[in-house]
């Protein structure tokens, strides 16, 4: 079973099963409250929200493997703790004058305060410098352990894949109503685009979990 869980293709295997589970439930049984179940409060909210506390939990229960990698172990606290504060939608209840401080649009509105837009520009340029330093300090061993069938890469591979089309599928319909003269699209098709969205993002924090459980275990292998 370890040698199962161990292998390059179990991230994206299982993955993929899951994720056609979840569709497949929620299509077969619930076809009508496709889009309510993806509303705050409901059930996918509630597995996302569960999936990021164990993520954390992960974090600081793996965090030993970490102790010749601190500044990372220390990054991955920082922008795990972030990704669950904006999944409990805290961005929402932070500026005083708008509904998210974290949209370009924030800043390019007059009425908005401008200490508020230096203190959230700073913030902002946390994170990315944040995402910044990982992606110099290991995009290189990434590319090349990929092609090595490095277990831990494909995981990540997943996960980063899973991050980029859960923002296409955000932005979709927004940016086919701009990209047609505010013509948008038919709401049962809005709909499948938010059901896409929120039940590829559950997996987003679990795949976190995944990938700190298997380094672990090939750590302690080796």
């Amino acid at each position: 079973m370890k040698k199962v869980f161990l292998s390059p293709f179990f991230a994206p295997v299982i993955f993929i099963l899951c994720w056609f589970v979840l569709l497949a439930i929620v299509l077969i049984y619930f076809p009508d409250q496709k889009y309510q179940l993806t509303f705050d409060g409901q059930i996918i909210d509630v597995l996302t929200n569960i999936g990021y506390m164990f993520m954390l939990a992960a974090l600081l229960y793996f965090s030993k493997d970490y102790t010749d990698k601190i500044t990372s172990w220390g990054i991955y606290l920082f922008l795990g703790m972030t990704a669950y504060l904006r999944e409990a939608g805290i961005q929402h209840h932070l500026s005083k004058t708008d509904t998210t401080p974290f949209k370009s649009r924030f800043f390019l509105k007059p009425e908005n305060p401008i200490g508020e837009k230096i203190v959230f520009g700073i913030l902002l340029l946390i994170i990315f410098g944040a995402v910044l330093y990982l992606l110099i300090k290991y995009a290189k061993h990434l590319i090349i352990s990929f092609f090595k069938f490095n277990t831990v890469t494909w995981t990540i591979a997943v996960f980063c894949s899973v991050l980029v089309f859960s923002k296409f599928a955000d932005r979709f319909p927004g940016n086919w109503r701009d990209a047609h003269n505010d013509v948008s699209l038919p709401q049962s098709q809005i709909e499948i685009w938010s059901l896409l969205e929120e039940s590829i993002e559950i997996f987003i924090p679990y795949l976190v979990v995944l990938a700190l459980a298997q380094y672990h275990l090939l750590k302690k292998k080796n």
